[in-house]
């Protein structure tokens, strides 16, 4: 092969290699051709894992951690429907404050997504011991009933729980509440069902179910005083004097009853005087109270009555 010939063919054979790297680096550079891998960022929620026996998470709820991917479009676009959950290691935990690394090889992605950054790099978790205790149920209330009653009574059914939870929690606990029941303007016994007011470390053992809450709200009733109240005759057609002329007396009922009566003459103390001829006579008072008002005492007791001989007329 003469000289000619071998530079025609080395030319030839250079230019096949030279369109090959002008076709990658067109491909290489082509705008676009990086599309095919996409990065992002999701949310993966956290989830605490076996904690040691006779020992409990306490605090705020536990967090999700930011996960920074890059990987194909196709599956990137997935990620949001895969339900992905990173499962805390709490294996060596203690009592108290710890911290507990964000490890990549617990959390699970689909093949060719890989993690560029994780945030959070690690997690503070609040370990305490588990406890149980048993404690009386509290019937709580918000409002306050009609005008003149009250509540009388509330019982719990039942009367008491067993809860669990973390000891720094439940240990300085001697009671629970529950929900407070809306009494504002009622004037009625009830019976409702409720649920217990509890922190979110804490759960009802025993036993399950809904608490009735049976209250009792009735009268307001109360004692009160009334003096100076007039001694009248009754039945005479004489003119006649009583001494003492006024009686103290004292009453119970509902309040809302008590407080009118005075103002409304609801109380009426008299002496009958029929049949009587002028003289002299000791006699009791008749004291007439409106319905549910009860007489507790009164003072004097007996009146010296004088009766003369002339008509009123």
């Amino acid at each position: 092969m003469n000289s000619h010939s071998r530079f025609s063919h080395l030319i030839s054979r250079n230019l096949k290699w030279l369109r090959l790297f002008c076709f990658l680096g067109v491909f290489i550079f082509l705008p676009g051709s990086c599309s095919l891998l996409q990065e992002t960022d999701i949310f993966i929620p956290v989830d605490s894992g076996q904690i040691p026996a006779g020992l409990t998470i306490t605090g705020p709820p536990l967090k999700g951690i930011e996960v920074h991917v890059r990987g194909p479009k196709s599956i990137i676009r997935t990620l949001s429907d895969l339900k992905i959950w990173y499962v805390l290691d709490l294996s060596g935990v203690k009592v108290g404050i710890n911290s507990i690394p964000i490890k990549k090889d617990r959390i699970t992605l689909p093949e060719g997504v890989l993690i560029v950054s994780i945030n959070p790099t690690f997690l503070t978790v609040r370990i305490a011991n588990k406890t149980k205790k048993k404690l009386p149920v509290i019937i709580s209330f918000s409002g306050k009933p009609a005008a003149g009653f009250i509540v009388a009574g509330a019982t719990a059914k039942p009367l008491s729980v067993i809860l669990q939870g973390p000891e720094n929690i439940l240990g300085p606990m001697d009671k629970v509440l529950t929900k407070p029941i809306d009494i504002k303007g009622l004037a009625e016994s009830f019976k409702k069902e409720v649920v217990l007011n509890l922190a979110e470390d804490l759960e009802i053992i025993s036993p399950s179910g809904i608490i009735l809450a049976e209250v009792s709200i009735e009268e307001n009733i109360v004692t009160k005083k009334f003096n100076n109240i007039q001694v009248e005759g009754k039945n005479s057609p004489f003119m006649y004097s009583i001494m003492p002329p006024t009686i103290n007396i004292e009453v119970k009922g509902p309040v809302n009853i008590i407080e009118k009566l005075h103002k409304n003459k609801g109380i009426e103390v008299y002496v009958d005087l029929k049949g009587l001829k002028h003289g002299v006579y000791v006699r009791r008072a008749a004291i007439t109270l409106p319905v549910k008002i009860t007489l507790i005492g009164a003072k004097p007791e007996l009146f010296t009555v004088k009766i003369s001989a002339e008509n009123k007329s």
